[in-house]
């Protein structure tokens, strides 16, 4: 009895929790038979914000990736980047692709500017050389980039005319303060789904788990969930188009036999 009354203290929120995943995964159909069981049932969906926790969570993680540009941790910097900003906004929204561009440029350069050694000055320029071949690779047309496709071969690029600007406080300032807005506009506008850190959470936490599950198993094991609804929905639907079928067929031979019983049979008339 009292798990029944804990559970429906807090029902309004999950039954929001379950509604906004379905919102932001875009499952329609879903999404409608969802809010209309509830209705129907009476069950309540909470109207005040799931987010709060989530916009915190936002926060941080705007400051973790702003602590690593500071400190020149590219790997961990690009992991945050590509784990957290939304697929959509990352390979297409214009400002996005040229702040990643020039992100790249800012840790190629990281090493030379505050004299970290020839070794961490190679790999980052390496490591360039690879972006400009992967990701970097769709901008090589653009005018504004094509200059910078250069900047791996060249043996003094701090002292050379064409990217002795990239040394300097003023840029590294400015592209710190173009980032940090894009980031507070983007990770708000799109924030994930609350579903995403109760199930992270409840990995973190459980002991027997050997490895660490990435943000796309995380993903993919909730869309099979919902999925298995669907799979569920359409079974339901085939199992009420049988039944409709089957009572067809029952009216349809009771029709059959109605007529022959009243129907009489003819007399042969005799000559």
């Amino acid at each position: 009895m009292s798990g029944s009354l804990s559970v429906v203290s807090f029902e309004g929120e999950l039954n929001a929790i379950v509604q906004e995943y379905l919102e932001f995964v875009t499952f329609d159909k879903t999404l409608v038979s969802f809010q209309k069981e509830c209705e129907t049932k009476q069950k309540p969906i909470t109207t005040q914000s799931i987010k709060s926790k989530s916009n915190q969570k936002l926060l941080a993680i705007q400051n973790e990736l702003m602590q690593n540009f500071h400190k020149g941790k590219r790997d961990r910097f690009l992991k945050l980047w590509s784990e957290n900003l939304a697929a959509s906004v990352k390979d297409q929204d214009p400002v996005a692709k040229k702040l990643e561009f020039y992100v790249n440029i800012y840790f190629a350069v990281y090493p030379i500017k505050f004299a970290r050694g020839q070794r961490d000055a190679d790999r980052a320029m390496g490591d360039f050389k690879k972006y400009l071949e992967t990701r970097g690779a769709t901008l090589s047309q653009t005018t504004e980039f094509l200059p910078y496709y250069a900047l791996p071969f060249v043996p003094n690029a701090k002292g050379h005319p064409s990217y002795k600007e990239l040394f300097t406080d003023t840029w590294v300032k400015d592209l710190e303060l173009r980032l940090e807005k894009f980031l507070t506009l983007t990770l708000k506008s799109t924030p994930q789904p609350k579903l995403f850190d109760l199930y992270r959470g409840n990995k973190v936490g459980d002991e027997n788990e050997q490895s660490d599950v990435t943000e796309e198993e995380m993903i993919q094991e909730i869309h099979h969930s919902v999925q298995h609804l669907h799979v569920q929905e359409k079974e339901v639907m085939e199992e009420n188009k049988a039944h409709i079928i089957r009572n067809e067929s029952k009216q349809s031979t009771g029709k059959r036999e109605t007529s022959r019983k009243t129907r009489r049979p003819t007399r042969t008339q005799r000559i």
